[in-house]
């Protein structure tokens, strides 16, 4: 475990313990306290800003291989659930808003959209009057950048709080079950395998 600084607050829940596996899915997780709100809010806009303009009319969007990948994963539910790139990705093919205006929604897209590691952002804190705490939690394979994705959150964390804890675990595959819909709603041409649009 890391520890960078010490700050008050809540405590972070309980992490589990590394586990070893060159080819297994790992998922960092790191706990951060917030204590610049207004500098945390500016950078995830911003940093889902330029993951937008990655991607936005790219005309090979659909055929990304960190995309094609992860959405066989999960799919077939190798390893328990983790935030759906599939999902954002469609999001921005389609031109849709992402997060609605909450950073910890928009700051976890905008890792997915420049890293393309499933990533999510949780506020942990109880009450308006408790200093942020926020949980990251990002998935990644021996192909996936997770290295990036890490130093985007650290970085930022930097700028408007401190790291209380980082660790880093192994996920155990599930049996692979029948593959279901990821998505409730079509998904735009521009993001269909095989469509004019992503040749």
């Amino acid at each position: 475990m890391q520890t960078q600084g010490h700050a008050a607050g809540p405590t972070p829940p309980a992490i589990e313990p590394v586990a070893p596996g060159a080819d297994e899915c790992r998922r960092l997780r790191i706990v951060a306290q917030i204590d610049d709100p207004h500098a945390w809010d500016l950078t995830a806009a911003r940093l889902l800003a330029s993951g937008r303009r990655r991607w936005r009319a790219r005309p090979d969007i659909a055929d990304h291989p960190a995309l094609l990948r992860w959405t066989r994963i999960q799919q077939s539910q190798e390893i328990p659930v983790q935030p759906c790139l599939r999902t954002t990705f469609a999001a921005v093919a389609a031109g849709r808003a992402i997060g609605d205006g909450d950073p910890c929604t928009g700051f976890a897209a905008a890792i997915m959209l420049l890293s393309s590691c499933p990533t999510e952002a949780i506020l942990q804190s109880d009450t308006p009057n408790d200093p942020r705490v926020v949980r990251f939690s990002v998935y990644a394979y021996r192909e996936d950048d997770l290295p990036l994705a890490e130093d985007l959150i650290t970085t930022t964390i930097r700028t408007c709080g401190t790291v209380l804890v980082r660790r880093c675990t192994v996920l155990r595959r599930r049996p692979a079950t029948p593959a279901t819909p990821l998505l409730g709603q079509p998904v735009p041409e521009l993001f269909v395998l095989g469509s004019t649009a992503a040749r």
